[in-house]
């Protein structure tokens, strides 16, 4: 992920730089699930699933694939404006769960691989969780990933990646 940083650098990401539908997910704001979880409230499922553990369950209501549809395939304007709407709307998403949850546990895995029918088309997901020292990484070894690039990040890191940014 650092060096599509590094290709493609974001500065001043807005709300503006997120989908529609992805900017109501983020302004509808965060739940606790019975079981602990802690969800985007737009996102939880009207039916009620099992999981194994409230990791899985965030994650399972919590990842997205970032929309994609009326982005060009064209490299490099493709992967530039999915990088900047992930970024905005998982900034966006954590400053709303800070506010909530009054810390700053939740974290946002950002990913970028090649998919499509050929896997030859740039795609995007954002997917959040709670850090909890007691259970296992989303992502284990995630400096080991090796088949996208992927990046968690926390409120705190907002400042390192994205100096002056207004919104998000």
């Amino acid at each position: 992920m650092s060096e599509l940083l590094t290709r493609f650098p974001l500065s001043n990401l807005r709300d503006e730089d997120i989908p529609p539908m992805f900017l109501e997910v983020t302004r509808e704001g965060w739940s606790y699930t019975p079981n602990g979880a802690r969800v985007l409230t737009a996102l939880i499922p009207e039916a009620v699933s099992p999981y194994f553990d409230v990791l899985q369950e965030e994650t399972s209501i919590n990842g997205r694939g970032m929309i994609d549809y009326d982005l060009t395939p064209t490299e490099p304007e493709r992967t530039a404006l999915l990088l900047r709407r992930c970024f905005s709307y998982a900034f966006g998403a954590l400053r709303e769960a800070s506010t909530t949850f009054s810390d700053q546990d939740v974290r946002a895995y950002v990913s970028l691989s090649l998919g499509g029918a050929s896997d030859d088309l740039m795609t995007a997901n954002v997917t959040f969780c709670t850090s909890n020292p007691n259970v296992a990484p989303y992502v284990r070894n995630l400096e080991q990933v090796q088949n996208e690039a992927i990046i968690e990040l926390s409120l705190g890191d907002r400042d390192f990646w994205l100096p002056g940014s207004q919104d998000c």
